[in-house]
């Protein structure tokens, strides 16, 4: 046989359409809706569009067991079990019924369309967080049930949400506990992590120390080929020196020579002078002039092997000016190279100082790094104090548990104790009742007295008025007519008048005022009374509450 609930959708699907448009809670908006074999599909749940029929019968039984209304309940940034979306809620009861969830999970909000289908087929009112049977569907309900009580159930439906909502509880530390440890998990985690980095960090120091050493003895052997330079420069130097000094000694040759070839010049001009002698002689001294052409020859002979000699010098000397350019040539390419040598000795020493400033900037970030390595531990000491505590707590409590475990007995006892004595306060209810409509006859009789007497003052008030008035008639009479002795007695006999009218006053003012201390008294006993029943009824409801547990 098909459900009530479920045939009831289907017919109003038959009479409005399928698919049907199913307006919201406001009436404003609307969502579509597909009535299939096994369920409804809406548009309104994204990737999750399908109700089955089972929702809507389970949400209508969950409804009659709470006498015909329940709160709907909210998933949005809930989970299940917490104040929003508790097992009395409907949401809460469906995902747990239907979809088998657990309490700390979090759950899909479907309510919307399933409040919004119960409405539209006329099974429920949909209200402002609560869902309503419409009265026929109560009517159906207390037919189906044939009159069993409804208190026990609503008593086991109160059982049952507070055995839920203990559950709820303990799910929630156990939720809580586990995401201690996971935290527990992340902190060692992200201490071996820390760990790694140091020992990266370790190895990066051990690196840039091999590179420091490396490069001091780069600089050393650097040191050690300057040295050497040095030294071939003073080499070059001191053969340099030599060389100049050969040159000296080459220059006082040629100077000695060139002496000399002036000697030979001035030979050769006082021989040409004597040739100039001798040609005059020439004609008779034949013999003489072969003579002297041969010498002549000889001494050509000489010069040629002295200009000869020159001819070397001079090929001597422009090797020397030769090698001298060499020389300067190489030392100016060994000053360009020490400069170069120099710049990259400063370029290493920026590097040397720029490694400095890193090892002082990486040691800063180890300072700060074991600073939050400390910080992490007093943060996990801090969390294991915390477990510590959690754990002495849940003893704490099972430990109490234990203890109303043993003092329910006693408790009992004393129920059937505080029941006695609640018959008995209930029988003195009853005759204080009695007691209090007798007396609320009384009170009403003395204010219907309190209520004449009013009227009667008001009377004299208003006759006082009256006399007074007179009084001043009289007063302005007699001012016209000051000799007459009737006026006088007149006026006397008003004042008198006066006079008793004031005393009758007073006297009911007294009345009066004792009537409003008897009905204070009165008003007194009947708070206390109430006082009582009161405290009577707490009583019973603490009854109610012990049998409960």
């Amino acid at each position: 046989m098909e459900d009530p609930v479920v045939a009831r959708i289907k017919n109003q699907f038959d009479k409005k359409g399928n698919p049907a448009k199913i307006p919201l809670m406001s009436g404003k908006q609307f969502f579509e809706s597909r009535a299939e074999e096994d369920g409804i599909y809406v548009d309104n749940l994204k990737n999750q569009p399908f109700l089955p029929w089972k929702i809507f019968s389970e949400a209508v039984n969950f409804l009659q067991e709470n006498g015909g209304k329940a709160k709907k309940g909210n998933a949005t940034n809930s989970r299940l079990g917490d104040p929003n979306l508790d097992l009395n809620t409907l949401e809460g009861y469906i995902a747990s019924k239907i979809y088998g969830c657990k309490p700390g999970d979090s759950v899909f909000k479907r309510i919307t369309p399933i409040a919004s289908i119960l409405a539209w087929a006329e099974i429920c009112e949909n209200t402002r967080g609560q869902l309503c049977l419409l009265p026929e569907q109560k009517e159906q309900a207390s037919e189906s049930e044939k009159a069993v009580p409804v208190a026990p159930k609503v008593e086991k439906s109160e059982e049952k949400a507070e055995i839920d909502s203990l559950n709820s509880q303990l799910a929630n530390r156990d939720a809580e506990l586990k995401s201690l440890e996971i935290k527990l998990a992340e902190s060692l985690q992200r201490i071996k992590e820390f760990e790694d980095r140091v020992a990266g960090s370790d190895r990066e120091i051990s690196g840039l120390r091999e590179e420091l050493e490396s490069g001091a003895g780069k600089i050393v052997a650097l040191q050690k080929s300057f040295s050497d330079s040095e030294e071939n420069i003073k080499d070059l130097e001191e053969k340099l020196a030599g060389k100049e000094v050969k040159l000296n000694e080459l220059e006082k040759l040629i100077s000695e020579r060139e002496g000399k070839l002036g000697e030979f010049g001035r030979e050769i001009v006082e021989k040409n002078e004597k040739i100039r002698t001798l040609e005059g002689i020439l004609t008779t001294k034949d013999g003489a002039v072969n003579d002297l052409e041969n010498q002549l020859v000889q001494k050509n002979e000489a010069v040629n092997d002295l200009e000869n000699q020159l001819v070397l010098k001079d090929e001597a000397i422009k090797k020397l000016e030769a090698l001298i350019t060499q020389n300067s040539g190489i030392i100016e390419e060994l000053k360009s190279s020490l400069k170069e040598k120099e710049e990259v000795i400063s370029v290493f020493e920026a590097g040397v100082q720029e490694k400095d400033s890193k090892l002082q900037v990486f040691l800063e970030e180890l300072a700060v790094r074991d600073e939050e390595i400390g910080k992490l531990k007093t943060e996990l000491k801090g969390y294991e104090n915390e477990r510590n505590d959690l754990g002495k707590a849940l003893k704490v409590k099972i430990e109490e548990i234990k203890m109303l475990n043993e003092k329910f007995p006693a408790k009992e006892r004393a129920m059937k104790k505080l029941e006695e004595s609640i018959r008995v306060k209930d029988q003195d209810l009853k005759t204080l009742a009695e007691e209090v409509i007798a007396k609320s006859g009384k009170v009403k009789g003395l204010e219907e007295k309190l209520t004449a007497k009013e009227r009667k003052i008001n009377t004299v008030e208003s006759r006082l008025a009256a006399s007074e008035e007179k009084a001043r008639k009289l007063e302005k009479q007699l001012s016209g007519y000051k000799g007459e002795e009737k006026l006088v007695e007149q006026l006397r006999e008003k004042d008198e008048l006066i006079k008793q009218i004031r005393c009758t006053l007073v006297s009911k003012e007294e009345e009066v005022s004792r009537l409003n201390e008897e009905n204070r008294k009165y008003r007194k006993q009947q708070k206390l009374e109430a006082e009582g029943l009161r405290q009577i009824e707490e009583q019973k409801s603490s009854k109610k509450w012990w049998k409960r547990l």
